[in-house]
């Protein structure tokens, strides 16, 4: 199984609905409000953010090429904007990966 399956399962079993996500990046720290998880299924994790009229579904492969890239990003040799490109919710989804990283 690869790291990155491991990871998913672990979010998919910690990420249960109601569970807080604080906005963040490497650039700034945490950010506004918290977002609030409402669902985590196999094929994808739902949120809902402050300000935001819907609950966003993020795709699991959305978080597959993030996750791809997070080291850089963690050491700030890629700009957001790289992450940006590869995915709408990259917001969220950076922000799940931090959680995962300093909760699990």
């Amino acid at each position: 199984m690869t790291e990155f399956n491991l990871v998913w399962e672990e979010l998919l079993n910690r990420l249960v609905p109601g569970t807080k996500i604080r906005i963040w990046n490497p650039y700034n720290g945490y950010l506004g409000e918290d977002s609030t998880i409402v669902a985590s299924e196999p094929d994808f994790i739902s949120i809902n953010p402050p300000r935001v009229w819907e609950s966003q579904q993020i795709p699991r492969h959305e978080f597959k090429l993030v996750w791809d890239s997070w080291p850089d990003y963690l050491a700030l040799q890629l700009q957001r904007q790289k992450i940006h490109n590869l995915t709408e919710h990259s917001k969220y989804i950076i922000s799940i990966l931090h959680w995962y990283e300093t909760e699990c």
